[in-house]
């Protein structure tokens, strides 16, 4: 089949604006790693670009003898941890029922859910609820507020009404199947798509939210990374904020040490995505048209 002119300066030019996006989007990461690597020397006189100017790691030895930066990555890994778990649980045993035509009254809590998007009562009243609740400085105060998500909830709940043909239901029913058993033996395993990119969605969301443990985590001992990060890059201590004064004769710019903790705490999330992608490529497909 020859391709038309026209088709071909359409897929250049897609290929062009591509690649500018693709740009813009992969430059920060590229220029945060070069500023952590390269020359003490060349980071203070702001000759780092793009590449790296040399090849120095002080930044990250200074930076992973902090034991303020493993106590945060300590504390962000069991919040995460911790915080998935009981959220996507609380995510699927809600999507499932609303999405079942039987379940009796589906329609009035997917509105009083899907209202919870356009209202809500407020940051003040949201803090006075979390202490009255005796939250404040534990471990429930990262997971409880904020688990159940409204836009979470309507995509899997149309997830499921688009991939469990309900014939599956009603023959593990008359199997003698009960809910929990359609829900674990046949539910479950074929949303193993959904199911892991919401994992990534809110293991993602807890490990980079700052400003719940910023309002609600007042005890150093158990501030996650995003407030160790806060402290040193939003507040610009850098260096004085982990007790680093100089290597040498040369003073660790702030620039390194902020840039090499940032890097530090993209890891997990850059390990976990290479394993979840294909699911994402899945999600595209749901609902396309089949023939």
């Amino acid at each position: 089949m020859k391709v038309k002119g026209e088709s071909k300066i359409f897929d250049y030019f897609n290929i062009i604006l591509l690649g500018i996006i693709t740009f813009i989007v992969i430059y920060p990461f590229l220029y945060t790693l070069s500023i952590s690597v390269s020359h003490l020397e060349a980071v203070a006189k702001g000759e780092v670009t793009l590449l790296p100017v040399g090849l120095n790691f002080s930044a990250y030895k200074k930076v992973l003898l902090s034991p303020r930066i493993w106590q945060g990555y300590w504390n962000s890994t069991v919040y995460t941890s911790i915080g998935t778990l009981v959220r996507l649980l609380l995510l699927l045993f809600t999507s499932y029922p609303l999405s079942q035509p039987k379940f009796l009254g589906r329609n009035f809590f997917t509105f009083l859910i899907t209202f919870t998007m356009l209202f809500s009562g407020g940051l003040v009243p949201y803090f006075l609820v979390v202490r009255a609740l005796g939250l404040l400085n534990t471990l429930w105060a990262m997971v409880i507020p904020g688990a159940l998500s409204a836009w979470n909830i309507i995509v899997v709940r149309t997830f499921f009404q688009s991939t469990i043909h309900p014939s599956l239901i009603e023959s593990a029913q008359i199997d003698g199947a009960n809910d929990f058993q359609i829900l674990f033996r046949i539910v479950f395993p074929l949303s193993t798509p959904i199911i892991a990119v919401m994992s990534l969605f809110i293991a993602v969301g807890i490990w980079n939210d700052y400003f719940t443990p910023l309002i609600f985590i007042t005890d150093d001992t158990k501030f996650p990374l995003t407030i160790i990060l806060r402290d040193i890059v939003v507040m610009a201590q850098g260096r004085e904020f982990l007790g680093l004064r100089e290597l040498g004769a040369i003073p660790i710019p702030a620039q390194s040490v902020q840039a090499a903790t940032l890097i530090i705490s993209m890891i997990p999330v850059l390990i976990a995505y290479p394993f979840i992608q294909k699911y994402f490529i899945k999600g595209i497909m749901i609902g396309a048209i089949k023939g």
